[in-house]
């Protein structure tokens, strides 16, 4: 049954009367890429020169080997829906959220300018990536004066107590002062592991498969959670910011899986092929809805861990993903990558 052409004309004056009101540009192309209808915003984008362009076709407005221009053809060829950020291919140097939808003529366009809004993101992302190098400056100046101050003077203070075994007769005496060179000797180990967890220097010497292997190591120790690693050497000739990101992140999602999921083991996999670096963090604790049932909320799992984890990956292009049931948690970081390897 169709629609009676008052209606229809009624509908479409209404949709126009919107589509020129609205902030967003607007226009409609024929299946040759000539304009059939545009809103006013898509008139100002276009500009004052060509304050005419109804009838025109596209290409003789927007360069046709632009990537928005690429996206259109997208949508027109294969007749779907097709959203993508691109370059504007109108206004050189402006950022575009594209919409295209297959229409019965051919296609409907939204444009929304996101300059700003990416150019606040960018912003944002310089100041995270800023305020993580500022930490990891902080956290390895830490280090260094627990190395060179605290460690040294706990040293001392264990020689001192050797010593002392020679005044102090056996009994209580001899007792107490062997539970206290214990005790100085166990906050000697805990300091070596604090300052190592702070500042690995074997990644700088050695790289991160080996720094990732140790630290593993020294988390089964502490933890007795059972953990497997799988870093390929090759992770050694990343740069060395993106070494650190991923160690950090593997500190990060190892300590959670410890605290909150209730993990007997972990398995850490890192892969790269068709240009991404895919690291996996799986473990088998009762999943991360459980987890967060037993946090105080704004606990750290959903705080600034996490947070911190995935700045670490947006910096270099990268995500953060979690996949979860009541079997385990996986993390998955994904990161850019020029390496055409099987995955």
């Amino acid at each position: 049954m169709k629609a009676h052409p008052a209606k229809v004309d009624t509908a479409n004056e209404r949709l126009r009367s919107i589509l020129a009101i609205v902030n967003d540009c607007y226009f409609a192309l024929d299946q040759r890429y000539r304009i059939t209808d545009l809103n006013q915003s898509a008139i100002d984008w276009v500009g004052p020169t060509q304050s005419r362009v109804l009838g025109a076709c596209l290409w003789d407005l927007c360069d046709p080997g632009a990537e928005c221009s690429r996206v259109i053809r997208e949508g027109m060829e294969q007749r779907r829906r097709v959203r993508r950020e691109v370059m504007s291919g109108l206004r050189p140097g402006r950022w575009i959220d594209l919409q295209v939808s297959p229409s019965a003529d051919g296609l409907s366009v939204f444009i929304t300018d996101i300059t700003e809004r990416r150019s606040a993101k960018e912003a944002l992302e310089e100041l995270s990536g800023r305020l993580l190098n500022l930490q990891e400056e902080e956290r390895q100046r830490i280090a260094e004066e627990l190395h060179d101050s605290t460690a040294q003077h706990l040293v001392a203070a264990g020689l001192n107590l050797m010593r002392m075994k020679q005044y102090v007769s056996p009994g209580d005496g001899g007792k107490l002062l062997n539970e206290t060179a214990d005790l100085v000797e166990e906050a000697a180990r805990e300091l070596r592991a604090f300052t190592y967890l702070l500042h690995p220097p074997s990644l700088e010497n050695g790289g991160l498969a080996g720094t990732v292997r140790d630290f593993a190591a020294g988390f089964t120790h502490r933890t007795g959670l059972s953990t497997t690693v799988q870093v390929p050497e090759m992770a050694n000739h990343l740069p060395f910011d993106i070494q650190r990101s991923l160690l950090r992140v593997i500190q990060e999602a190892l300590t959670n899986a410890y605290r909150h999921a209730s993990a007997s083991r972990l398995v850490v996999d890192l892969r790269t092929g068709r240009g991404i670096l895919k690291l996996r963090i799986l473990d088998d604790g009762c999943g991360l809805a459980q987890a967060v049932r037993k946090m105080a909320p704004g606990g750290p799992l959903l705080g600034v861990g996490v947070a911190g984890m995935r700045a670490r990956l947006v910096r270099f292009g990268g995500d953060l993903k979690f996949l979860s049931d009541g079997r385990g948690t996986m993390v998955i970081a994904t990161l850019p990558h020029a390496s055409s390897s099987p995955a």
